[in-house]
């Protein structure tokens, strides 16, 4: 299967990955055939893009790291968790959903582990409507993997996944029109979005799961090694490690998302934002680490090479994420047919590289 964006849409093209709405509930199941004026009511609910079957590369497997059940169970936990908070002035509130937000890091962590030398290869689609929700969850499954590649025991990955799952529960204090405001914050607005991190420490503290680790995640996570960010400024080492590794993942997760702001930028745009980022805003370490098992160029990313060919993403090694196995099946400017079909090892043939996506959304931004 391949990521496509709206613009793409043709008549006769497959539902690869089922679409899950805000509430959980199935938009479109993978298996329906999409038909492009379905576009139309997913500009409506936030979504720019899916997945399709491409008969080029059906013969790839590309699997999540969580199963759909449990990556929907997260999310419909938190989204109780962050809704029945805003409507509760008891900060004990937090104590009735203990058992839930245990259960479900055990379930993330156990995945994951069975899972940690695989690639991430695919990105989540969501409703903008829950944006925040299955933002939270990629966030704990990117920050979790993290840990794992960095030799966690089991009890470290549970705490950080809590954490990591619970980051922006901070956010209930602020009023939605400023999260979704499309154009720059007011002095004043930016202000009341500082602070989220300390409002969500004091809701968890009273949570049974609390940590010194996690609560720092919540806490910190808006911190930058060079001291500008917040809420506190803390500069370097002052910074809890499981908090940078969270900043790394909730910087990509929002880098690769649509928001009311901008359009999503491309995983090979993130990644390298996030590579001259660091040691700046982030423990370059760190970013290295992270960045080891994230695809720059996912599996059926359409991309064209610099010898002229071009063809589809079908694997990624990880350490060497961003020179992956391509299926070439095209030649060319006009994209004709290759003569000759054949697949290409870019860790193995180091004269050739990636000059372009063909199949990046055409909306968004370019990285500065």
């Amino acid at each position: 299967m391949r990521r496509i964006s709206l613009q793409q849409i043709q008549r006769g093209m497959v539902l690869a990955k089922t679409i899950y709405g805000p509430e959980g509930q199935v938009l479109l199941s993978a298996g329906v055939g999409v038909k492009p004026h379905y576009a139309v009511y997913f500009r409506q609910l936030g979504i720019d893009s899916l997945y399709v079957h491409d008969g080029r590369i059906d013969d790839i497997a590309v699997e999540d790291m969580l199963t759909d059940e449990t990556r929907q169970e997260a999310r419909l936990l938190v989204k109780e968790i962050m809704e029945g908070a805003s409507q509760c002035s008891s900060q004990n509130y937090l104590t009735f959903a203990d058992e839930n937000i245990k259960n479900i890091v055990i379930k993330i962590v156990d995945e994951l582990l069975s899972n940690q030398d695989v690639v991430v290869n695919l990105l989540d689609i969501r409703a903008s409507a829950g944006y925040a929700f299955a933002h939270s969850v990629n966030v704990c499954v990117l920050a979790t993997l993290t840990g794992a590649k960095l030799r966690y025991n089991t009890a470290q990955l549970k705490t950080l996944a809590a954490g990591s799952l619970l980051h922006d529960i901070g956010y209930i204090v602020i009023p939605p029109g400023i999260l979704q405001k499309s154009g720059a914050l007011e002095q004043s607005e930016f202000a009341l979005v500082t602070t989220h991190p300390l409002i969500g420490l004091e809701l968890f503290k009273h949570s049974s799961l609390f940590t010194e680790d996690s609560g720092a995640v919540i806490h910190q996570h808006h911190e930058r090694r060079n001291g500008e960010g917040y809420p506190q400024g803390l500069a370097g080492d002052d910074i809890n490690t499981m908090a940078q590794i969270t900043a790394i993942a909730d910087v990509y997760d929002a880098l690769t998302a649509t928001r009311p702001y901008r359009q999503a930028y491309h995983p090979n745009q993130a990644v390298e934002m996030l590579s001259a980022w660091g040691d700046d805003y982030f423990n370059l370490e760190l970013v290295r680490t992270f960045l080891s098992f994230i695809a720059a160029y996912p599996a059926g990313t359409n991309v064209l090479l610099s010898n002229g060919d071009s063809g589809l993403v079908i694997a990624n090694t990880p350490g060497y994420t961003t020179r992956p196995v391509v299926r070439v099946i095209c030649t060319g400017e006009g994209m004709a047919p290759h003569p000759s079909p054949y697949e290409l090892d870019l860790t193995d043939t180091l004269d050739l590289t990636i000059t372009q996506v063909l199949d990046a959304n055409p909306d968004a931004d370019q990285p500065n």
